[in-house]
């Protein structure tokens, strides 16, 4: 049966990748790029604005440490990326590459503050402005909020797209990471960088029987047009997690997840409290409503925390990867955003 199923695949990959990739695997993303700046690990890569319309304020996104940035150039017709600079806005895109013994004792300031901020100063001095549209997602959103609220001359307005705010959301999430349950120091202690196949497990075990019925869907699937191309690549990027920095994770699990911190205006970074009152500028909230990994309770916590007056709440039919991967996307859930973002150019 198993036989059967992966030369089924192959023959259906043949048939649904493009000429110039049969017999390779694609490369993570598909937009060109140029890297324009390099900080250690870290690399801010410059996707240029196309069409007509070439709008004035940057978008600098920033994803989570735990996957690797791609998931927002996930393939043509599904790239958040692709959308957005068709619509003419510039975009600088954060690889925060893959950690290695140097980034053991970088801290979370040293990531929501250093690498974001170096980030955004590049996407400023390069198209001559003193602000950015600021984009997060997932926890790439709560460095980026930390960020947002400590320097705030930089911010023009904050895009939130399934962000973690309240971490006290009774989700598995916070529930397995509880002090009485999860000893963050033994575990930062004795590995350092927290291992791929760690938090690769953690997350497989939100959702259990995906593991399993991924594979049923992929036969009941495998001649409909564009599926395994698309489970390939998704498949490919789900595997392709790096290591997370081991005193970033420590902060990170300690104030937010377990003394909730960062929902309370309580975190400190570099010896300054992040208040998301401090976060004054036109907030838009992208909420996925199937999200499995930030619930509901937790990204919608930030409409009250901020000190925003402009805040619009976007809510998409999707789940959390869906929210920059669906084939709806394009044509529903992300010209709002867009239009979002220009009005407030």
């Amino acid at each position: 049966m198993m036989a059967q199923v992966f030369e089924a695949v192959s023959e259906a990959a043949k048939r649904t990748l493009p000429v110039e990739l049969r017999g390779q695997e694609p490369a993570g993303g598909h937009t060109r790029f140029d890297v324009v700046g390099e900080r250690g690990p870290v690399k801010v890569l410059y996707y240029a604005p196309r069409g007509e319309r070439v709008l004035k304020t940057p978008v600098v996104l920033a994803y989570s440490l735990i996957n690797r940035y791609y998931i927002l150039d996930f393939l043509p017709g599904r790239s958040l990326i692709e959308y957005l600079t068709s619509q003419g806005h510039p975009c600088y895109v954060i690889d925060w590459g893959t950690p290695g013994i140097a980034e053991r004792h970088k801290t979370y300031a040293d990531y929501a503050v250093g690498y974001v901020g170096f980030a955004v100063k590049t996407a400023m001095a390069r198209e001559g402005v003193d602000q950015v549209h600021l984009y997060g997602y997932c926890m790439g959103g709560t460095m980026a909020l930390a960020y947002a609220a400590l320097k705030p001359e930089h911010v023009k307005s904050f895009v939130a797209m399934a962000v973690p705010v309240d971490f006290h959301d009774g989700g598995l999430l916070s529930t397995w990471t509880t002090e009485k349950f999860f000893n963050v120091d033994a575990l930062v202690d004795a590995w350092g960088n927290v291992p791929t196949w760690l938090m690769e497990s953690g997350f497989r075990f939100l959702a259990p029987l995906g593991n399993m019925t991924k594979w049923r869907d992929l036969w009941e699937n495998r001649d409909k047009d564009g599926f395994v191309e698309t489970w390939r690549a998704m498949e490919r990027w789900s595997s392709d997690n790096v290591p997370f920095p081991g005193e970033v994770y420590r902060q990170y699990i300690r104030d937010c997840y377990q003394r909730n911190a960062f929902c309370k205006n309580e975190m400190v970074l570099d010896g300054q409290t992040v208040d998301l009152r401090n976060v004054t500028c036109p907030t838009l909230m992208v909420l996925a409503k199937n999200d499995h990994i930030v619930p509901r309770p937790s990204a919608m916590a930030l409409k009250d925390l901020v000190g925003a007056a402009d805040v619009t709440v976007h809510e998409l039919p999707t789940g959390h990867i869906g929210i920059s991967t669906s084939s709806k996307a394009a044509k529903s859930f992300w010209p709002p955003v867009s239009q979002w973002l220009a009005e407030r150019d």
